[in-house]
């Protein structure tokens, strides 16, 4: 395993019990035992760790599979479900610098490319709002004391879609 690898894993297993504002990168470099040079090497801060972990451990599958933004968002609900605490201490919405504001680019992009849009379009306050109800929505779901099945917050969203959205 490379360094790489240990520090994701490290982050990945802090998530279990802290947010990640809580986690610094003392913190991890005491569990993975190198030195703050090494980190930096890797790394911009915690938060470029924060989403190549994330990449790796979940984003990179479901992009590899998902076609469209539906199967985007029903393939994110099973990986996220099997670990609920870790991604909701990933994604703080008080943090923009966390997984909350990654998730809501990757849920644009799929946007953008089902409208035909670009960043600067009209549609793209619309876009914004709408991936950030939806990675809310998924919060809310993720934080219930029992989640609902994922094919009902799928078809909230569908219903939640903004006209100016529909391809």
């Amino acid at each position: 395993m490379n360094t790489e690898q240990f520090l994701e894993r490290a982050l990945l297993e802090m998530l279990k019990t802290k947010k990640v504002t809580q986690i610094y990168v003392s913190d991890l470099l005491a569990e993975v035992g190198i030195c703050k040079a090494t980190f930096y090497k890797h790394y911009c801060d915690k938060y470029d760790l924060l989403q190549k972990s994330f990449y790796r451990g979940y984003y990179a599958d479901i992009l590899a599979h998902a076609e469209n933004f539906e199967q985007f968002v029903s393939l994110t609900l099973a990986a996220f479900r099997k670990t609920p605490k870790v991604v909701l201490h990933a994604m703080p919405q008080e943090d923009p610098s966390g997984l909350f504001g990654y998730h809501c680019e990757l849920l644009c992009g799929f946007l953008r490319k089902e409208c035909g849009a670009s960043e600067s379009g009209e549609n793209e306050k619309v876009i914004r709002a709408f991936a950030r109800a939806v990675t809310e929505v998924t919060v809310d779901w993720l934080s219930a004391p029992r989640l609902a099945p994922a094919e009902e917050i799928v078809r909230l969203i569908r219903a939640l879609r903004p006209a100016a959205l529909s391809a």
